[in-house]
């Protein structure tokens, strides 16, 4: 679903609603896409891999279903934005497109186009915390942070103008949203750097009981 001039990149909303015969769900989800967002396509596959599979609908469906089948409580499905979870999930989306080729590293994907739009993410996420950092820490104008960012992250003026002005003013998502990306990131590459892939993608995904940024520890190292 495209939306011209969306204040997002892209936003996943899982329904979760509908039924097979046997009672489980069926994994249905919009995906909402700023039809404005200007990228390259390396990129753009590296957000898809974020919202959609291996990422945010993924983690989303096996809460969704383990809520179901009474192995989670209600709130599992009802997760929102600045929590040490929602820090959680975005480490696992941009990790995503690592998991998606069983890799663990970026120099490690098979294409160079697609890694170089993976580090262009990865370095926009240091623009989330750059912006955080300078409207909240030192009190700059939108128009001074968006000039950083287009200078230092290399990143493009529409993206500049999102992080500098709807999210990097926004009280909550700019104090405390912008900086769980990078945080999260950094958390789950550790864990699938030190852990084997059949132990931490079941508990990162929740399948072993809801974890988040820091209780994660606690479950892959009891």
């Amino acid at each position: 679903m495209p939306i011209k001039d969306a204040w997002f990149s892209g936003s996943m909303n899982y329904i979760g609603r509908a039924r097979t015969a046997s009672g489980s769900p069926e994994y249905e989800a919009s995906y909402e896409i700023n039809a404005s967002l200007v990228i390259s396509y390396p990129e753009f596959e590296q957000l898809v891999s974020h919202e959609v599979v291996p990422g945010h609908v993924t983690t989303f469906a096996y809460l969704q279903n383990l809520y179901v089948q009474k192995k989670t409580g209600f709130e599992a499905t009802v997760l929102t934005m600045n929590t040490r979870a929602a820090t959680l999930f975005e480490g696992i989306a941009n990790n995503a497109i690592l998991i998606a080729h069983g890799v663990t590293e970026v120099d490690q994907l098979p294409d160079e186009d697609l890694q170089i739009g993976v580090l262009l993410a990865l370095l926009q996420d240091d623009a989330k915390n750059q912006s955080s950092y300078m409207t909240w820490g030192e009190g700059r104008e939108q128009q001074e942070v968006a000039a950083a960012l287009r200078r230092d992250f290399l990143v493009t003026e529409e993206r500049a103008g999102k992080l500098s002005g709807a999210w990097g003013r926004h009280p909550l998502l700019g104090r405390m949203y912008l900086p769980a990306y990078r945080a999260g990131t950094d958390k789950v590459a550790a864990l699938r750097r030190k852990h084997p892939v059949a132990q931490v993608l079941p508990v990162l995904y929740g399948c072993d009981g809801l974890v988040d940024i820091e209780t994660i520890d606690q479950l892959l190292n009891g």
